[in-house]
């Protein structure tokens, strides 16, 4: 089936495109990266694979009070913790107010007090002199270039880090089409965690995902039992992803961290 292009617009920031292609609706950032997908019967759920694992997040932490999102796109993340955990307080920080708008208008971002959109820079926001703290930071920031410039800022983790709980999980989407790009990034990350840090290749994706934490007794996942039950509630298959992250990561000596 041929995509359909239901909306294209241009500003300085560059080109959104929004397309369906059956029931799925994708958003595009003036590339061929989908940089959100949708399942139109099934809106609540993570269509796309590098999503879906960056959920693992909540078998280390499976009871997030509150959130931040760095980067929206389609709102993908934010809809799915909501729906999921309709307490959690989410912050959603997003550079463009059309990819806002557009998220409420075309993807079904609800209009809520859970989700506090926020229109501006990423790291200007981690930067601020705050006590705030948050259980799960996604960082998921990207343009038609790569991963956006806020990100790529020295102190970007080190920000990341004071604003994440004792108990919390960061998880970032890295591209790694770029191995030097990634490389310095993966290096950013590993020095201001002191090197809690897990990696996971998304199958059959240039993606890799980063996961990192303030405390090694994070990175112990619940029971089977438990995770089956986690499973059953989100409808992710996180068993699965979860060997697979412990078996990708066994070079790092960190498997005292799992049970």
């Amino acid at each position: 089936m041929t995509e359909v292009t239901v909306h294209r617009s241009s500003t300085d920031e560059g080109i959104i495109e929004i397309t369906d292609d059956g029931d799925i609706r994708s958003l595009y950032f003036g590339s061929d990266a989908k940089q959100s997908s949708m399942r139109l019967s099934a809106p609540q759920t993570l269509e796309l694979t590098y999503t879906q694992t960056m959920m693992l997040s909540l078998a280390f932490q499976s009871q997030p009070k509150n959130g931040l999102l760095i980067g929206l796109g389609g709102g993908s993340i934010a809809k799915f913790l909501h729906h999921h955990f309709p307490e959690i307080a989410i912050d959603a920080v997003e550079l463009r107010s059309d990819v806002v708008k557009l998220a409420h208008a075309y993807f079904g971002l609800p209009e809520c007090n859970q989700i506090n959109t926020i229109v501006g820079d990423g790291y200007e926001f981690l930067s601020r002199d705050n006590e705030q703290k948050y259980d799960l930071i996604q960082v998921d920031a990207f343009n038609h270039n790569g991963m956006a410039d806020e990100v790529k800022r020295d102190l970007f983790f080190h920000h990341c880090q004071e604003k994440l709980s004792l108990n919390g999980v960061l998880a970032i989407n890295l591209w790694t089409e770029r191995r030097d790009h990634f490389s310095h990034t993966l290096a950013m990350i590993e020095a201001a965690f002191e090197g809690l840090v897990l990696s996971m290749p998304v199958t059959d994706r240039g993606n890799t995902i980063i996961f990192a934490a303030n405390h090694k007794a994070v990175f112990k996942s619940g029971s089977s039992k438990e995770i089956k039950l986690l499973e059953q509630r989100l409808g992710l298959e996180l068993s699965p992803k979860l060997r697979q992250l412990k078996k990708h990561n066994r070079w790092r000596c960190l498997g005292s961290l799992f049970v």
